[in-house]
Formats: structure tokens, C-alpha cells, sequence
């Protein structure tokens, strides 16, 4: 026994020794990738900075962890606008507070351009500095600028037409029309990819996860949407790895504008087994859809209506507008009407009914000048839907529009103010087209229309618009969709379908795979009703400022109850008006949209 007891000691001594000499294993920490380059180039030729704020394009080397299929090297890289007060430190880190920021369906970097410097310079007024990050998807990659930077260069719009619409050569290059099937890589560029590049952006920005508690992420329109998910991610699919989780990427924020944030809108997470079930179901459709979109069907590039065509036209339009604003607009020579831009055309911009058919009374068959066409194509008087915003009207006679629904209906007794209250959120019953085809067209900016009246457009009384509803400057409009003077497009003219399907997929049925890190997720319907959780799905437990355009369709989501209460209605905005509105507004007030985003950013700083 006592040999025994000699051994066992001696054993033991043995083994806390090599405990002192022997390192001890321990867990490494998560590390996810990150770029690893970085391009920075000044922008230029924005009077919107004024002097200052400075605006930096930055592109940051990263292939995406989620390709498989053959890319233009184009497509290894991730971009984002930089807007700082000049006064502030050099390095995003050292800001008080940064704003990371999602554009919309169809839209690029450029359409935020407006709102950047003014939310930096609000804040400066205050004392303190900080960023705002215009956020460029990785699909801009797909784009051919090679006619608009010449354009610009030569000053002379038509040399853009020439090239995306009469084939042109330009330094021995020629635009070509890209098919569904050229770009089906594009169909691999999902949500868990934009997620990702957002989380790369923010590492870049923000290093230390200390300083994170004052990165604030938002967005526009789907953007706006994607805060929700943005949120509820775990990027390590590791609840340890709290540095990774969205709420904590995003630590001091969300910052929706005109669309708000969910995570589980049905409130599947509170139902434990069905929600696996559930999720498993939805995954078998959501992999036939990605099948698809890898096939062929991966960006609205189709024979009849084509998504860059139509972008090509609006850029020809507001490089014109941006150009030579007065002069009388030549477009109908300049761009064809054919199966790839008519249809949308006579959708978004038909007089009534018979235009569907006729296209008798579009933008093309109105003398109008450049200005006039860009106003006809987005002013929340012409266009419907909502490509909207208020920048001024018609400086000609006018006659009212039937199609989709006749003006007027406000003044109806009863039904004006409660039926047909939605469909005027969106726009309609408002809208007029010049009321001669032969009779040249000015525009009216925003500041030139009639002051506010009680009875109003919205009533249907007194004049077609006033000051309350016109906030955007047409004239810093077309500067900034003109895609000639800056390296960002004001649209993304190739938004990959895949990042809206995966969206709808995550928020409702089909959350495996890569959707699975989807993981923290509150509220909801069915939440709601088993277990008395939050009938809404926003993020709970982290700030939200979400912003509305008080003209929106958007608002109407507040019928069913998935508004957050503290939600800000704009009134008088339109569905653009929330990023592009003017700093100095008709009411002599500081824009709010931008003040609200500089304030909630400072606020406790």
C-alpha cells in the first residue's frame, strides 16, 4: 500500500508540474475575415459639401466568401462614400459616432448623397463629429461607366446617348447589353453576402468592438428593411462570439428611413419545434428559388423591360437636367422606344388608361425642357408608384391624369377621407401631365410653387401642390443621379433578385443554410398570441429611429400594428423626399430628416 500511495504522489507531482511548464489549450477566439486593401479617392464636384465636409469613395479588396461561380475581378471589391467634417479626426475610429447606411432596391451609393453632408454638418453645428457611410453593393460591379465618365469630361450628354443607345465606340470599348445569363453570378449575391460585406465595412471602420457601442447602422427603403436582419445576425453562427453579433456591430442603433425593422414578423420563434419544421419546409422552396437564380434568373434583365435600360434612360435624363437644365429636352431622339423601357414607361407614367396601350401621352411627347423631363419621371405629381419625391411642378398649363386612379378623390363626402385614404398615401388622385403637346414646358422648383393653403392637394381644393409637399431641389436632384461626376451610380442597375427573395425568405418561412444565423429574433404575430410576447418584430432592447415620409405607402404598414410607436412621420414627404430633401426647406426650418439622424447620433455623447 504504501508503494501504492509513493506511486499515486508521485504521479500527481508529475502532472501539476507539467501543468506549470506545459502550455494549456485554450479556445482561439472567432476571427471572421476581412479586407485586405484599401483604395481611397477624393470626390470632387459636389457643391453639396460645401466647405466643410469632405467626401472620400472607398474601395476595400474582399472576394466574396459566398462565390463559387466565375466574376468580373471588379466584383472582389466592396465600396462606400465617406462623408466627415473636415474639422474631424482622420480616422473613422476616432469619430464620435458612425452611421453606416443601406440604399434602396435599384439604388446605389449616389442616392444617399444628399443626405450625408447635412447630417455631418448638424452635428459639427452641435460640436460633434460625425460619419456618415453611403453604403455601395457589391453588385455595381456589373456596371459600364465607361459613357458617362466621357460625357462628363466633354460636357455634352449626347455623347453618353450615343454609347449606351447607338453603339458608339469609346476608347475602343462598346456598351453591351448584359443578358440574365451573363450575370448569373449574381444570383450567389444574397442577403448573407450584403450582410457580410456591412459587417466588413463596419471591422474596417471600427476595429475595437469597444468603440462600437457608437456605430449606428440604417438604411433606405429595402435598406431600411435590412436593418432588421442586420440586427438579429450572429456572423460567427456562435453565441459566444458576442463582437459578432449585429446587435453589437450596430451597438448604438438602428436607423430606418421610410421602411422599418423586423426580425420574425409571423413571430415563428416563439413556437420552439414548428419553427425548425417550419423553417426546413421554407428552405426546400428557397433552394429552388436560388437554383433559379444562378440559371439565368438572377436581376430584372428581361426581354421585355430591362432594369439598366431603364436606369440608362433616367441617367441620360438627369445628365441632361445636371447639363444643361433650360434647354428644350431632345430624349425622344436620343433613346428608342422599345419591348425594354416602353412597357415601364406607359406603367409608371400613362395619363389613363388608354396610354397602356397607345402611349400617347408620355414623357416623350411633350415639349419639355431637360429639367421638366426629370420632374415628369420622379416628381410625386407625374410618376406613380414610388419613384416619387417633391420637386417643384410644371411651369405650363396642366390637366389632370385618370390612370391609376382619377384626382380628386379626397373631395369625395365620406369615402374621400376613409376609403380611399390608402391609395392617396401612395400618390394617386394627385397627378397631371402638361395639358398641350405643342406648348414648350418649364419646371418650377421646389421654393417657386404656391405657399401652403388650408385647402390644399390633399383635399382637393385650391391649387395642385404647395410648399408643404415640394422639399426636394430638382436642381441638386439631377447633380446627383448624374452618374458622370462621381465614382458611385445613384441606382444599382443590377440589383441581384436573390438579396429580396432571401429578405422575404428570412422574415418568414425558410431560415437554414446560410439564413440561419438569422438568430436573434423577437415579437411577432404568432409570439404574440402564445406567449403574450411584442405583436411587433423590430429589435427589442436597442434604440430605433425610424423615420417615415408622411406621404408614403409605406406608412400603412401602422394598420397592422408593425410600426414602432415611436416612429417620426415627415409630413409632406414622399418616398425619396427622406434622403433627398433640401437643407434649406420653404418652412424655414431645418430639414428633419437629416436632423433627427444628426441628433439621435450625439445624443448622451
Amino acid at each position: 500500500m504504501r508503494r501504492a500511495a509513493l506511486a499515486a504522489l508521485t504521479c500527481c507531482t508529475a502532472m501539476v508540474l507539467a501543468a506549470a511548464v506545459l502550455p494549456v489549450a485554450t479556445a482561439e477566439p472567432v476571427r471572421l475575415p476581412v479586407p485586405d486593401r484599401e483604395i481611397s479617392t477624393p470626390v470632387t464636384g459636389d457643391p453639396g459639401l460645401g466647405d466643410d465636409v469632405e467626401a472620400t469613395y472607398v474601395r476595400l479588396h474582399y472576394p466574396s466568401p459566398y462565390s463559387t461561380m466565375a466574376h468580373p475581378e471588379a466584383c472582389d471589391w466592396i465600396g462606400y462614400v465617406r462623408y466627415r467634417s473636415k474639422q474631424g479626426p482622420a480616422d473613422s475610429a476616432d469619430a464620435d459616432a458612425v452611421l453606416t447606411v443601406q440604399p434602396g432596391t435599384y439604388s446605389g451609393a449616389g442616392n444617399l448623397d444628399i443626405q450625408g453632408p447635412q447630417v455631418v454638418r448638424k452635428a459639427a453645428a452641435q460640436g460633434k463629429h460625425v460619419e456618415y457611410i453611403s453604403l455601395d453593393r457589391r453588385s455595381n460591379c456589373a456596371e459600364d461607366r465607361t459613357g458617362w465618365q466621357a460625357a462628363q469630361a466633354a460636357g455634352d450628354y449626347h455623347v453618353a446617348a450615343d454609347y449606351y443607345f447607338h453603339g458608339a465606340r469609346i476608347d475602343g470599348h462598346t456598351y453591351q447589353y448584359q443578358t440574365p445569363e451573363s450575370l448569373s453570378y449574381l444570383g450567389e449575391y444574397g442577403l448573407s453576402l450584403t450582410l457580410d460585406d456591412w459587417r466588413a465595412v463596419i471591422e474596417h471602420l471600427m476595429p475595437d468592438p469597444a468603440r462600437r457601442t457608437r456605430s449606428f447602422c440604417g438604411g433606405h427603403s429595402l435598406g431600411a428593411f435590412l436593418t432588421g436582419p442586420m440586427m438579429a445576425w450572429n456572423f460567427a453562427g456562435d453565441p459566444a462570439a458576442a463582437d459578432y453579433a449585429g446587435f453589437n456591430l450596430c451597438g448604438g442603433g438602428l436607423i430606418p428611413e421610410d421602411g422599418f425593422a423586423m426580425t420574425d414578423p409571423a413571430g415563428f420563434s416563439g413556437t420552439g419545434v414548428l419553427d425548425q419544421v417550419l423553417s426546413a419546409a421554407g428552405g426546400l422552396v428557397k433552394n429552388a428559388v436560388n437554383t433559379l437564380m444562378t440559371n439565368g434568373l438572377g436581376v430584372g434583365q428581361l426581354p421585355v423591360i430591362s432594369a439598366s435600360e431603364v436606369m440608362n434612360t433616367y441617367y441620360l435624363a438627369a445628365m441632361a437636367a445636371d447639363q444643361r437644365p433650360d434647354d428644350e429636352s431632345d430624349l425622344r431622339n436620343l433613346v428608342p422606344r422599345d419591348l425594354r423601357t416602353e412597357p415601364w414607361m406607359r406603367l409608371f407614367y400613362g395619363k389613363d388608361y388608354l396610354d397602356l396601350f397607345t402611349g400617347a401621352n408620355l414623357p416623350d411627347d411633350f415639349r419639355v425642357t431637360n429639367t421638366t423631363r426629370l420632374g415628369m419621371y420622379f416628381d410625386q405629381n407625374s410618376a406613380e408608384y414610388v419613384l416619387q419625391a417633391g420637386l417643384g411642378f410644371y411651369d405650363c398649363p396642366v390637366q389632370g391624369k385618370t390612370y391609376p386612379i382619377p384626382n380628386g378623390l379626397a373631395s369625395v363626402p365620406i369615402l374621400g377621407p376613409t376609403l380611399f385614404v390608402i391609395p392617396l398615401r401612395v400618390g394617386y388622385g394627385q397627378n397631371y401631365t402638361p395639358a398641350d403637346h405643342g406648348t414648350l414646358c418649364g419646371w418650377r422648383n421646389y421654393d417657386q410653387v404656391p405657399p401652403s393653403s388650408i385647402d390644399g392637394p390633399v383635399l382637393g381644393h385650391g391649387p395642385a401642390t404647395d410648399q408643404d409637399h415640394e422639399v426636394t431641389d430638382i436642381r441638386q436632384f439631377a447633380h446627383a443621379m448624374n452618374p458622370g461626376w462621381q465614382q458611385v451610380g445613384y441606382f444599382e442597375e443590377y440589383t441581384p433578385l436573390r438579396l429580396i427573395t432571401d429578405t422575404v425568405f428570412a422574415l418568414g418561412l425558410g431560415r437554414d443554410g446560410d439564413l440561419a444565423k438569422l438568430t436573434y429574433r423577437s415579437g411577432g404575430i404568432l409570439n404574440f398570441l402564445l406567449h403574450g410576447d411584442r405583436w411587433q418584430s423590430t429589435p427589442a432592447g436597442q434604440r430605433n429611429l425610424t423615420l417615415l415620409s408622411g406621404d408614403s405607402p409605406v406608412q400603412n404598414a401602422g394598420l397592422a400594428g408593425l410600426l414602432p410607436y415611436n416612429a417620426k412621420f415627415i409630413p409632406g414627404y414622399r418616398h425619396y423626399d427622406v434622403v433627398t430633401a433640401a437643407e434649406k426647406q420653404n418652412s424655414g426650418l431645418p430639414e428633419p430628416a437629416s436632423s433627427y439622424i444628426a441628433n439621435f447620433m450625439i445624443q448622451g455623447l
